[in-house]
C-alpha cells in the first residue's frame, strides 16, 4: 500500500477545517493537520498575486487520490485549488496500518 499526503491551501480555517471534517468522515483520509497562516504569492490570470492562506495536509492511500481531490473540489471556493499529492516514501508500519483501516 501507498501512502500520501494531500496539501491543500485553504483561504481560510474555517473552510479547512470544514474539507477535513468531510474527508475524515466520508473515509477519504485517515487524519487532517490544519496549520497556521501562510503567505502565497503566485501568478494568476497574468497577474502576481498575493493571498494569506491555510495550509491542510491530509493522509491517505495513493488509491483515494481522486476520489478525495473530486470531493475536495466540491468543497473549495477556488476555481482551481492547489490539491497536490506528494508520496510518503517511509512510514511505521503500525501507522501505515492504521491509513489503510482508517480510508477502506
Amino acid at each position: 500500500m501507498a501512502i500520501i499526503d494531500i496539501l491543500v491551501t485553504c483561504p481560510d480555517r474555517p473552510l479547512a477545517m470544514r474539507i477535513a471534517e468531510a474527508l475524515v468522515g466520508e473515509r477519504l483520509a485517515a487524519c487532517a493537520s490544519i496549520g497556521g497562516l501562510v503567505t502565497s504569492l503566485y501568478r494568476w490570470r497574468g497577474a502576481v498575486e498575493e493571498a494569506e492562506e491555510v495550509s491542510l495536509l491530509l493522509k491517505t492511500r495513493a488509491e483515494r487520490f481522486s476520489e478525495a481531490a473530486a470531493r475536495i473540489r466540491s468543497l473549495h471556493p477556488y476555481e482551481t485549488p492547489c490539491i497536490i499529492a506528494t508520496p510518503i516514501v517511509a512510514a511505521d508500519p503500525d501507522y501505515e496500518a492504521w491509513v489503510e483501516t482508517e480510508t477502506r
